[in-house]
């Protein structure tokens, strides 16, 4: 197995039950400094983790050409995203939009993260991401490196503030957005029968139990999904309900991160280990990246019998109860996945968080 597989959002917070359970960070650029920025908050080896794929990724786009090469018809301008990246009880949630160094520069944005630990996805949509807006808000407005170092140490403050103030947390998340996801795709089965079978096809080295996604040591694998927000529904919660659809019926082993586009009506979701070419879809528009629902893909007639569990559990507003790779329950999936996490656990976010041994 390769070190992302085991070791990213699979950190051992019961070694270090005194650690906070939330951390801010910022990257990418900014007018206070002349190039990169200093990375700011990247505490935990995930946030040190995800930072590299992120900025590799868009430095991959911006020194290949590849959006340039595209087409201003194919391309979108800038950046402007929401990101949330998910594995069982860990998440990093955060905010990505163009931004400049202090030479004008803006090829590169500047992203803001907050590594989240056993908060629902419901606290982080009603409190982290208008934190990480007003971070944005006051680091455009922002001058100088200094200010932008206290905006982020503030949120962090204020976010832990709220967590320890916090006795009766939200219930857990895979709710947000259930109720809208699963009627419109009740109404618009064909719509989710092409999704279906894009992952049968396309999502196999993720199914439940499979780990050839990360059995090579080097780099693991990865796909990605573009998905439409659902009509009507609030873009975050869609984010939501596709994110812990994906869960009921791929290995919930695996990470899955969520890039939603402001003002947009899709969003991405890349599975696995990202690679440097997955970035692309940061600024993609349909015509360069089509929504896995518009594709028109040869489906059979009749539905299976996994399939129609699925639809059953759909008309009841429920999340699949089964996988349709295995036709296992959700619960047994996920419990199995929780033990190979497990067996990988080690105390890597201790390294970060040394007693500072006075130097006399």
């Amino acid at each position: 197995m390769n070190e992302f597989s085991k070791n990213f959002l699979n950190e051992d917070w019961k070694a270090m039950p005194d650690a906070p359970r939330l951390y801010v960070s910022g990257f990418g650029k900014h007018p206070g400094w002349n190039d990169h920025m200093d990375e700011i908050g990247l505490i935990t080896d995930s946030l040190i983790k995800a930072k590299a794929i992120l900025y590799e990724g868009i430095a991959h786009q911006v020194e290949s050409a590849a959006w340039n090469n595209k087409g201003a018809d194919k391309i979108a301008p800038g950046f402007d995203h929401v990101i949330h990246w998910r594995r069982f009880n860990e998440s990093l949630t955060g905010a990505m939009w163009s931004s400049t160094d202090g030479k004008g520069r803006s090829l590169y944005p500047m992203i803001t993260l907050a590594h989240c630990v056993a908060q629902p996805f419901a606290w982080q949509a009603e409190a982290v991401l208008p934190a990480l807006a007003e971070v944005g808000a006051k680091c455009r407005a922002a001058k100088t490196s200094y200010e932008v170092v206290s905006v982020l140490n503030g949120a962090q403050e204020t976010l832990r503030g709220r967590l320890a103030d916090n006795s009766a947390p939200p219930a857990p998340g895979p709710g947000l957005g259930l109720k809208e996801w699963t009627a419109y795709f009740s109404r618009e089965p064909e719509l989710l029968r092409r999704v279906l079978h894009s992952l049968a096809v396309n999502f196999v080295p993720f199914a439940p139990g499979s780990y050839a996604w990360c059995e090579s040591k080097k780099a693991g694998q990865s796909r990605s999904l573009r998905l439409p927000v659902v009509p009507g529904a609030n873009p975050v919660d869609s984010l939501n309900a596709w994110l812990a659809f994906l869960s009921t019926q791929l290995d919930p082993a695996v990470p899955l991160l969520g890039l939603l586009p402001a003002g947009r009506d899709w969003l991405d979701v890349i599975v696995g280990e990202p690679r440097e070419t997955d970035f692309v879809v940061l600024r993609t528009l349909p015509a360069a990246t089509p929504l896995e629902t518009s594709i028109p893909y040869q489906l059979s007639a009749e539905l299976s019998g996994h399939q129609t569990r699925l639809f059953a559990d759909l008309a009841k507003g429920e999340w699949p109860g089964i996988s349709c790779f295995n036709g296992l329950s959700v619960e047994a999936n996920r419990g199995e996945a929780a033990k190979w996490l497990a067996k990988f656990r080690v105390n890597f976010f201790s390294r970060f968080l040394k007693p500072t041994i006075p130097p006399f």
